[in-house]
C-alpha cells in the first residue's frame, strides 16, 4: 500500500491526512497550529512532530509514506518555492518550501498553491463521477479568494505562478479597494471575508444600516453568510450578497472570454450551509447566487451560456491536503 501525506500549511493552521489511490482518504486527520508567523523552520518543525502523531494515531510507520503533498497560500513556482508570502508571513518570500518539507522528513515533496490543491481535488473527484470538463475554473472563496485552472485534467501554471483568479481586476476607479496583492480593485475585495467587510465598512460610512449590519466591520462579515441565510433576508443583506456574486461573475465572464471554460465552480466558505438555515432557505441563497453569476456570464456572447456554473460537489473537509495528496501520487509516479 502506498501511502500519502497531504499537508494544508495556513497562516493560523496546518492541516494533515492520508491518501492512499485505491481507496482516497484513509485514516483520521489532524489540525495543528502552524506557527507561520515565526517562520518556515517553524512550520516544518511543528509538521515533522505532527506526522509523528498522525501516523501513531493511525497505526502507521514512517516507512509506509511514499510521498508528501503540500500547499500553502501563496503563489508558489514549479521547484516549490514561495513567490510572494500574499496571504502567509513575509518570511516565507524566496523559500522552496517543497525542499525543506523533504530535507526534515526525508521524503520526495510536491508543493502547490492552496487553491490549485482544492480544485485537483475537485476535478478527481469529478472525474471519477464522469462529471470532468475539458477546462475547469473554480473561485475558492474564504478569507481571501482562492483560484486555480485545471485544462485537460492538468493543473495550469506559468514559470511564475499559478491562475490567481482572486487578482483579476473588477474595478479601476481611484476609489476601489487596495488588495493584499497591493493592487486596486481585485474580485478578491468584494468576493471573500474581506470584501464582505469591505462592503460592510463602505455601507457603515454611509449610514442608515439596519442594527444587523452595525458594529465592527469584520465581525458583521463573519455573520453575513447565517443573515443572507434567512428564510427572509433584510434587503440590505441581499443587495451585499448580489454585489458579492456579480463580482465573482464578473471575475468569471474575465476567465471564460480569456480561455473558453466549460465548467466554472464555486466552492469554499461562502457557499457552505449554515447550520440554523432551513433547507429552502438554502437552496434560495444557492439559486440566487448562481443567477447573479450567470447573468455576468450571460452579457457576453452568447456561446458562453454553453459554460456551466455549478456549486463544489465536493463536501470533505480539507480538500486542499487531500488534493495536494493525490497531486503527489500522481505526479510522483509519472516521474519515477
Amino acid at each position: 500500500m502506498s501511502i500519502y501525506l497531504g499537508i494544508d500549511i495556513g497562516a493560523s493552521t496546518v492541516k494533515l491526512g492520508l491518501f492512499e489511490p485505491e481507496q482516497g482518504v484513509i485514516g483520521k486527520r489532524l489540525d495543528r497550529p502552524s506557527s507561520a508567523s515565526e517562520g518556515p523552520d517553524a512550520t516544518v518543525n511543528v509538521i515533522k512532530t505532527a506526522t509523528n502523531e498522525l501516523l501513531a494515531a493511525n497505526e502507521l510507520q514512517f516507512q509506509d509514506l511514499k510521498a508528501i503533498g503540500a500547499c500553502c497560500p501563496a503563489p508558489i513556482d514549479a521547484s516549490g518555492m514561495c513567490v510572494y508570502p500574499t496571504n502567509i508571513d513575509p518570511s516565507w518570500q524566496g523559500v522552496n518550501i517543497a525542499q525543506k518539507l523533504s530535507g526534515a522528513l526525508q521524503l520526495p515533496a510536491f508543493l502547490l498553491n492552496d487553491g490549485d490543491a482544492a480544485a485537483y481535488r475537485e476535478y478527481r473527484i469529478r472525474e471519477a463521477q464522469n462529471q470532468a470538463s475539458s477546462v475547469m475554473a473554480q473561485f475558492i472563496t474564504g478569507t481571501g479568494l482562492g483560484g486555480a485552472l485545471i485544462v485537460n485534467g492538468k493543473i495550469w501554471s506559468a514559470p511564475g505562478v499559478s491562475a490567481e483568479l482572486g487578482h483579476i481586476c473588477i474595478d479601476s476607479s481611484e476609489n476601489a479597494d487596495l488588495c493584499g496583492c497591493g493592487a486596486r480593485g481585485c474580485v478578491e475585495t468584494r468576493a471573500s471575508l474581506l470584501g464582505l467587510r469591505n462592503m460592510v465598512k463602505h455601507r457603515q460610512a454611509k449610514g442608515n444600516v439596519p442594527e444587523a449590519l452595525q458594529g465592527e466591520p469584520i465581525e458583521v462579515a463573519k455573520t453575513l453568510r447565517r443573515l443572507g441565510q434567512m428564510d427572509e433576508p433584510l434587503s440590505d443583506v441581499v443587495a451585499i450578497w448580489q454585489e458579492y456574486f456579480t463580482s465573482l461573475g464578473i471575475a468569471a465572464r474575465n476567465v471564460v472570454n480569456m480561455i473558453g471554460c466549460d465548467l466554472i465552480v464555486i466552492s469554499g466558505g461562502a457557499q457552505e450551509q449554515e447550520k440554523t438555515a432551513s433547507d429552502g432557505a438554502y437552496q434560495r441563497f444557492k439559486q440566487d447566487a448562481i443567477a447573479w453569476i450567470r447573468q455576468e456570464l450571460d452579457h457576453s456572447f452568447p456561446h458562453l451560456t454553453q459554460t456551466r456554473v455549478e456549486w463544489s460537489i465536493d463536501t470533505l473537509p480539507d480538500s486542499a491536503a487531500y488534493g495536494a495528496a493525490q497531486y503527489a501520487s500522481v505526479t510522483g509516479n509519472s516521474k519515477s
